[in-house]
């Protein structure tokens, strides 16, 4: 009896050893993987700064590279706030499947149920803008409103942030819905993908109308004080604004401005530490969250790939089913990627933006995915 015990000690502890073995194995690949990308990603044109994030099955790994600062020296950490600018649609989008599945309202139905006035506009040949429409971009709203912020993206020269700027600040949440009763519908709603951030900021104006309350209320009270997200905010108080990082546009050797956020926000108004992005990477991994799993729901799809959620862009290949999202103001850009299956998400996050920007950073992420899953 004795011998049979000895042997089961001698066995267990093997077991235990090979799994703690193999579990510092793959912190040490995932540690090894951010370090030498970030490095990389660090020596490309333009770049000062990048923050890289891995939460994979409860574990988080952050790094911070470069200088916020030409020439300063002061590295990013994780108390730096980013602007993370259209990944807030995905939040935007967590809410909205909130509100479905409270009853607040349907995917049919028509959004001029939830507008104070007649908006005839907002149809084409009989066909209404729907919820939906405006969570996977097939409204027909165009990409921006006022309309004259559609023409600072056509030509790429520095002064693209200043004017950005501009007319931002001039510009409110009054004359967004005077504005939006005057535009055209080109096509009919729900048959043609054109990314629209008036869609996504009029979703914020859905929400606070059937919650009656802030939208930030709602972010609080919906998933940002469960996950100790204290540092995500629309609009930061004082002692955070210290902490949010300014960025610079192409070749600029000036920072861009911060963006204003003068309508409801919900397109590409959060803020937020890499930090914090893990604990949203968490929330977004919890197939026990059925507004989660909501979210992830595929309303439009084009042909065999083109795939999207609740803002999300849905991906299949080897590594599964994978959400992601990209963000750019004329300062930062950051992209997530979840990764459901091997209960992985990934954020990078730079004070740089650029038409070469995107590119990059999505390399970096998949890179770092084939160092984690295919070592």
């Amino acid at each position: 009896m004795r011998h049979c015990f000895f042997l089961f000690f001698i066995v267990v502890n093997v077991i235990f050893y090979k799994s703690n073995a193999q579990e510092i194995n793959a912190s040490d690949i995932i540690s090894k993987s951010i370090l030498k990308n970030g490095r990389k990603f660090l020596k490309t044109k333009n770049i000062n700064a990048v923050s890289i994030g891995v939460y994979k099955e409860g574990n988080i790994y952050t790094e911070h590279f470069g200088e916020l600062e030409k020439g300063k020296g002061n590295s990013p950490h994780d108390s730096t706030i980013y602007e993370i600018a259209s990944v807030t649609k995905t939040m935007t989008g967590y809410l909205a499947a909130m509100a479905v599945l409270e009853g607040k309202f349907k995917l049919e139905d028509d959004i001029r149920l939830y507008l104070e006035g007649e908006f005839s506009n907002l149809q084409y040949n009989d066909s209404p803008i729907r919820i939906k429409h405006l969570l996977t971009h097939t409204s027909g709203l165009p990409k921006f409103l006022p309309l004259e912020m559609n023409n600072v993206f056509e030509k790429l020269n520095a002064q693209v942030p200043t004017i950005y700027y501009e007319l931002e600040k001039t510009y409110n949440k009054e004359q967004f819905l005077i504005d939006l009763n005057t535009i055209s519908i080109p096509t009919e709603p729900g048959t043609t993908y054109a990314y629209s951030n008036a869609g996504a900021e009029l979703v914020g104006h859905i929400l606070e109308s059937v919650y009656n309350k802030p939208i930030d209320e709602l972010f609080k009270e919906s998933f940002l004080t469960e996950y100790k997200m204290l540092n995500t905010l629309m609009t930061l108080n004082d002692s955070q604004k210290k902490n949010l990082t300014r960025g610079y546009w192409m070749d600029n050797e000036d920072f861009s401005p911060n963006q204003l956020n003068t309508l409801w926000g919900t397109g590409s108004g959060m803020k937020m530490t890499l930090k914090d992005m893990m604990g949203y990477i968490q929330l977004q991994l919890n197939a026990n969250d059925p507004i989660v799993s909501t979210s992830h729901d595929i309303l439009y799809q084009k042909g065999k790939t083109f795939k999207v959620a609740y803002y999300w862009r849905v991906w299949h290949d080897k590594y599964g089913t994978s959400y992601n999202h990209h963000g750019g103001t004329s300062g930062t850009q950051n992209w997530l990627y979840i990764f459901p299956k091997y209960n992985l998400g990934i954020s990078i996050m730079t004070n740089h933006s650029g038409p070469k920007t995107p590119n990059k950073l999505n390399k970096t992420i998949k890179q770092i995915l084939k160092d984690i899953i295919d070592e």
